[in-house]
């Protein structure tokens, strides 16, 4: 079986969850780490991504459609956080000041 390279993500708690929406949609993904656990990290300064995520060249194109649409929707996720979190601390010093 020929891989191609899907992804690297910046985590392992990416990298897992990617594998999971992978695999709930039939597609055998290989998650490898650059990291070196006796290293403590120090192989991530070497290379600034945790490791790399490859799948099938045949199931390819399904599965970065299912990547691009986790990613968009997580980056939606995390800026409606940002705006909330935004609005709260707005909100906070405002009620700070009529104190």
């Amino acid at each position: 079986m020929k891989t191609k390279l899907l992804f690297k993500p910046d985590n392992e708690l990416l990298a897992l969850s990617i594998k999971s929406l992978l695999e709930n949609e039939g597609i055998y993904s290989i998650v490898r780490s650059y990291q070196i656990p006796a290293y403590d990290g120090i192989a991530q300064m070497m290379r600034p991504k945790w490791g790399e995520i490859l799948v099938a060249e045949d199931d390819y194109d399904k599965a970065k459609d299912l990547l691009d649409d986790f990613l968009t929707n997580a980056n939606k996720t995390s800026e409606s956080n940002d705006e909330a979190n935004a609005i709260r601390n707005d909100t906070e010093q405002t009620d700070d000041k009529n104190d």
